[in-house]
């Protein structure tokens, strides 16, 4: 009997009691965001000799998790959170279409030409003409309205970018300057807690952009997006955002929306996280139902006008005046649903709608007609916005489903995730009654060691 059996029970009772403090943090933690479980890494100790050891050491504490759990529920989350973002832009954009409603442009059109259809027969009527009217500038309000919501539409998103950008700009600085800190650790609970502040962080980045994570050998990481480093323990980049302002809405492929580095100038291939379904909006989608409903406007328009400039309008005496286009574009020289208007000389002098083929037959109504007949046409301007309508539903659709399917991903991503490195506090509790056990039994080691010294040396 040496004192060397008191000190192997002191170390047990050392080593039980960090074993219990590392319990404690993890069920105070259980419910704490990002926070992942710990556990003490134990080894005995062996001193060159001794045939029996010298008892038990704390050799760290770390964190129970795996990479590629870990991996796998970040690229999850980074791809719902795109199918979220691009599912909002689309379905906000639906909305500006109003279809099917007693207010769309469907509507609208078949208003129109029931219109031409009763001033054909009532040429000679100003109540038909002044419906006319209404009912076309109706029609132009609307277009201008939806192409001016899309362009809003536009122009909020790209801002919403450039603020998630400012963000990610602050976090990548703060991941340089966790990795600085997390460097200068070997082990233990404040390296883990300032790892899991640097996990939040890099879980924030990689659902707003996509980026990877790599782990270095001396604990600090790198995150980078498409090859182009954006952190590390010596730099943080500090990103932009190149994008142009509506209107004009820019067609696709024209100006796109990009994520500048300030380090290297090169362009960010982001195409996950939510500012890649944005990107996605921005650069294709938004820019396609802006390019349809103008062309849309820009071939209802042109097919009346180019039946009306044919004919001639109505004259209660002497000869009608010739026919004028019925739309015109409110600024520059190219119709879009952006700048249509009803002609401004046609709302001064309604007579000036064509109505006849000739001038000298003022209740003939065959121009009107012929008007009004596009809407049942083989090939009509409804058929035309109607096919963009559909496109739009589709692509809505196809959001939602994906959007479905990557939130399901991604939750069960997150849930085997959770399952290893989260807190079982079960789990705890049986292993704090162990610690507790170990703990009591080194102390009584101790006692028993201590006893037996006193009686020898009374028998002395």
């Amino acid at each position: 009997m040496s004192n060397s059996s008191l000190y192997i029970g002191l170390s047990g009772i050392i080593a039980q009691s960090q074993g219990l403090d590392t319990v404690s943090q993890n069920i105070a933690n259980s419910n704490t965001p990002g926070y992942t479980r710990e556990t003490v890494n134990l080894s005995d100790v062996v001193t060159p000799g001794s045939t029996t050891g010298s008892g038990v050491t704390v050799n760290s504490i770390s964190q129970i998790s795996s990479q590629f759990l870990q991996t796998t529920a970040r690229v999850s989350s980074a791809s719902q959170q795109a199918a979220q973002s691009y599912y909002s832009a689309v379905s906000t954009a639906q909305n500006y279409f109003q279809e099917p409603s007693p207010v769309g442009i469907n509507e609208q059109l078949s208003n129109l030409w029931s219109a031409f259809d009763t001033l054909s027969n009532q040429p000679n009527l100003t109540t038909a003409r002044n419906s006319l009217l209404t009912t076309a500038g109706q029609l132009t309000t609307t277009l201008n309205s939806n192409s001016q919501g899309l362009v809003n539409l536009y122009n909020t998103t790209v801002a919403q970018v450039g603020s998630q950008v400012a963000t990610i700009n602050k976090q990548l600085a703060q991941v340089e300057s966790l990795n600085k800190q997390i460097v200068q650790y070997q082990g233990g609970s404040g390296g883990n807690t300032l790892i899991d502040q640097r996990n939040q962080l890099i879980n924030s980045i990689t659902d707003a952009i996509g980026a990877t994570v790599q782990t270095n050998a001396d604990g600090s990481v790198t995150l980078l997006s498409g090859g182009i480093t954006l952190a590390n323990t010596n730099m943080s980049d500090s990103l932009s955002v190149s994008a142009a302002t509506a209107p004009p809405m820019p067609a696709v492929g024209s100006s796109p929306v990009s994520i500048v580095s300030g380090l290297s100038g090169a362009t960010l291939p982001i195409t996950s996280g939510s500012v890649g379904g944005s990107l996605s909006a921005l650069n294709v989608s938004l820019p396609k139902y802006s390019s349809q409903l103008d062309s849309f406007t820009a071939n209802l328009a042109n097919s009346i006008n180019s039946i009306l400039t044919t004919g001639f309008g109505y004259s209660a005496s002497g000869p009608a005046p010739a026919g004028v286009a019925l739309f015109a574009p409110a600024s520059g020289s190219t119709i879009n649903a952006g700048n249509i208007t009803v002609n401004p000389a046609v709302t001064a002098n309604p007579n000036l709608i064509s109505t006849a083929a000739t001038s000298t037959a003022p209740m003939d109504g065959s121009i009107a007609s012929q008007v009004g007949a596009l809407g049942s046409s083989l090939n009509p301007p409804d058929a035309q916005y109607t096919l963009a309508v559909a496109g739009v539903g589709l692509d809505v659709s196809t959001a939602k489903s994906t959007l479905g399917t990557a939130t399901s991903q991604s939750q069960s991503a997150t849930t085997a995730l959770s399952s290893v490195a989260g807190v079982n506090t079960n789990e705890e509790l049986v292993k704090m009654i162990n610690y507790q056990n170990a703990y009591q039994a080194s102390a009584k080691v101790i006692s028993t060691v201590a006893s037996i010294i006193q009686s020898m040396i009374a028998t002395v």
